[in-house]
């Protein structure tokens, strides 16, 4: 164990011992969870409030901390102080330099073993394949890889997957439109894009078709400034689908008869909808693969269709008595067992209502939800997942909680525990308004490219890499994953170029330029000795080795709250104590050989511990910039 780490859990168990000792059932994790840095570092450099305990005990709380503070102490504490009820802790700094330092210059420095090699699957990004991806899409991939990343660093197993949503009425409206264009997309363009252009066409013709049926004048006069946007935009694609897509046909009974086809297996709508499911896909891994974001298993909808699994999934049900009719359609009625009980199981918020689960229409086709149910039991059963974490949009937090319950009405309880709804909020560019339906799309294409055009002049001005367009690539991609994994996924963003692209602070390029800095003075000082390293002097850089010795914990911590933004909010902490050495404190140039090759040490930590935590976060770590 880490030395920051073992010290940490020694006192922990120590206090625990000492409580269990006065008739208090209390275990190691509970004491684990309440120690914290004290708010001052004259009080300390870890510490516990002990009133909940002395109140208890019927005791003093001073008392208790007095007592406690006689029984705990490990080799790398050297001082105890109690304050009132706190029980504050002062490593010495000499001895836990000399050994985390030893540890921090290791290339796996951070990496633990929690996870016990149990299997999580995390799935992610699962955009439609209608379009291009986007920036919202971005989130959600970036979010997903580096949770990936995390898990696999604190031991877990992990197998990322993506959804392949094929049989919804999205890729239905634009499978109707390329039917109707008589054409795939053209080898000069990308794919996604070209049909993320033919898709906001078909739909916005179809909804003014409907418009114009049903006489809404509103919705005729919005969609059809839509449409004279899209036009101006793309006057090709719009003439050519206007010409096939006439307001007097049923567009809706049209698209609802292929998937209806589609559902069926029937071979001749099969063979266009993969098709043209495969072009958009080729594109989106054109794109992933720019960003360094891979999955391990791509699940397509409509297999688990055809499979039987959807099938497998309403017939139980229905051997259950759990279809009821509901507006026509079949549906899963949760009332009769949606109790206080199963509220806290599946972390449903009280008094939260939830409708009924529709899983089969009135003409016999399947809903998304159904089919996953059936994905999420794949899920589960051909890996032997511990837990299933889905990175999706808060949006979705009702069908995501329809879901567990609908797992746990089919008896699949232990599947509707373990499924893990990882939401995140939504992102927005200030002046910049999205609508895939519309054609307007800030494209993760888009966003790459421009970052690049905004970073190349920043890199290029200051930069020592011999490879510029590389670093360029690096930083404009870094900075992006940064700006959309540091802040909580609970949490919107605005995203704002000012901000993202700062190499000043908190951002990856500043993360990055640390970075560099740090491999640039190893290049000049070689690296650190750390027999002839002066460890009597490390009590001048405290600041730098805690941060240090901390790392382990923050990648823990992170794994086990599944929280990539503390990552990030610890190397930002970390780089700002770094340059403020760095600016202060000559490294190569030191005369004193004990204190240069502590400084030395300190550096290439700080270089390892920046690449590894970058690389948490998926972000590449330049050597020069």
């Amino acid at each position: 164990m880490y030395a920051y780490s073992e010290a940490k859990e020694a006192l922990a168990e120590g206090i625990a011992e000492s409580l269990r000792k006065r008739g208090l059932n209390v275990s190691k994790e509970e004491i684990l969870r309440q120690m914290v840095k004290p708010p001052s570092e004259e009080f300390g450099d870890l510490g516990i409030g002990l009133f909940r305990y002395a109140k208890a005990l019927r005791v003093k709380p001073q008392e208790l901390a007095e007592e406690i503070s006689k029984e705990v102490n490990h080799y790398l504490i050297k001082e105890k102080k109690v304050i009132g009820g706190y029980l504050n802790f002062f490593f010495d700094i000499k001895k836990l330099a000399e050994r985390a330092l030893r540890e921090a210059i290791e290339k796996e420095y951070g990496k633990w073993d929690v996870g016990e090699g149990k299997v999580r699957v995390v799935e992610h990004t699962s955009a439609n394949p209608v379009h291009p991806l986007h920036i919202g899409h971005a989130r959600n991939m970036f979010l997903g890889d580096s949770l990936v990343r995390i898990l696999r660093n604190a031991g877990w197993k992990v197998q990322s997957r993506f959804y392949i949503n094929d049989m919804g009425r999205q890729v239905a409206i634009l499978v109707y439109g390329i039917m109707k264009l008589g054409k795939r997309a053209p080898e000069e363009e990308k794919p996604d894009h070209w049909y993320g252009k033919v898709y906001s066409v078909t739909n916005t013709l179809v909804e003014l078709a409907r418009a114009i049926k049903e006489g809404d004048e509103e919705e005729m006069k919005e969609w059809q400034e839509v449409l004279n946007e899209l036009e101006e935009k793309w006057p090709e694609i719009v003439n050519a689908l206007k010409e096939k897509i006439r307001p007097e046909e049923d567009h809706e009974r049209a698209i609802s008869e292929l998937m209806k086809r589609y559902e069926e297996g029937d071979e001749e709508v099969k063979k266009i909808f993969r098709k043209v499911v495969e072009d958009v896909l080729r594109g989106f891994r054109e794109t992933m693969g720019r960003v360094g974001v891979s999955v391990d298993v791509w699940d397509w909808e409509s297999d688990l269709v055809w499979s039987g699994l959807v099938r497998k999934i309403i017939e139980e049900a229905k051997e259950k008595g759990l279809l009821k009719e509901h507006k026509g359609a079949l549906a899963i009625d949760f009332s009769p067992f949606l109790n206080d009980e199963v509220r806290k199981r599946l972390k449903i918020p009280k008094g939260l209502e939830v409708p009924p689960l529709i899983l089969v229409r009135s003409d016999g086709t399947t809903l998304y939800t159904t089919r996953d149910i059936a994905y999420t039991i794949k899920k589960f059963e051909e890996t032997g997942a511990e837990k299933v974490i889905n990175v999706i949009a808060s949006e979705q937090r009702l069908p995501q909680i329809q879901l567990r319950l609908a797992l746990w009405a089919l008896g699949y309880k232990r599947y509707a525990e373990n499924l893990i709804h990882y939401a995140y909020e939504m992102v927005t560019i200030p002046g910049m308004k999205m609508s895939g339906r519309r054609g307007r799309m800030i494209t993760l294409d888009w966003l790459v490219d421009e970052a690049k055009k905004r970073v190349e002049e920043l890199v290029k001005e200051r930069s020592e890499a011999q490879d510029v367009e590389r670093v360029v690539e690096a930083v404009a991609v870094g900075a992006l994953k940064y700006a959309l994994v540091s802040v909580s996924a609970e949490k919107p963003i605005t995203f704002k170029w000012e901000e993202v692209l700062n190499f000043n602070t908190n951002s990856a390029p500043y993360l990055q330029y640390t970075h560099a800095r740090a491999v640039g003075i190893l290049r000049k000082g070689g690296k650190g000795d750390l027999s002839k390293a002066s460890f009597e002097k490390a009590e001048k850089y405290k600041n730098l080795i805690m941060k240090i010795a901390e790392f382990p914990e923050v990648t823990k911590a992170a794994a086990l709250d599944l929280a990539p933004e503390k990552i990030a909010v610890y190397l930002n902490s970390l780089a700002d104590t770094f340059n403020e050495f760095y600016h202060k404190e000559p490294v190569a140039k030191e005369p004193d050989e004990g204190l240069r090759n502590l400084k030395l040490l300190i550096v290439e930590a700080i270089a390892n511990i920046m690449k590894r935590g970058l690389n948490l976060l998926g972000i590449e770590a330049p050597e020069r910039m």
